[in-house]
């Protein structure tokens, strides 16, 4: 009967194991949910109406499609860091031309005190720009 009890246990436990989601290749994102989570926060904290949620909602995955290019191709880091800062900029710009004067303000401030990427999973800290 103890037999039977711990192969029985040991089946269960087994199955629980083998049940589990396979873990995905990490940093892969679908760009919707992001889109969504953005265009929620910024409607409401800067107080958007329809249309410009909208056109918000647009421009981030715009931005989303063009920094998923950028990670994919084989640039060396030098270059792919060119190419995100003006993508940044690209988007900065496209934002100021969506939203108000005030509404910018306050998206700015909202960037600015948003964390910045985590640290590298090695624990080793990325070199310093100089």
């Amino acid at each position: 009967m103890q037999k039977q009890l711990i192969i029985f246990l040991f089946t269960i436990i087994s199955i629980q194991v083998l049940a589990q989601p396979p873990a995905g290749p990490r940093g892969e994102r679908p760009p919707m949910p992001n889109a969504e989570r953005f265009t929620e926060r910024m409607t409401k904290e800067l107080n958007l109406n329809a249309a410009t949620s909208k056109k918000v909602h647009d421009a981030f995955l715009n931005n989303m499609k063009k920094m998923d290019a950028v990670f994919a191709s084989k640039l060396e880091e030098k270059d792919k860091r060119a190419a995100l800062d003006a993508n940044k900029k690209a988007f900065e710009k496209t934002m100021k031309s969506i939203l108000s004067p005030a509404q910018y303000a306050q998206f700015l401030k909202l960037e600015a005190e948003r964390p910045g990427p985590p640290p590298p999973p090695n624990g080793e800290r990325p070199p310093r720009p100089r």
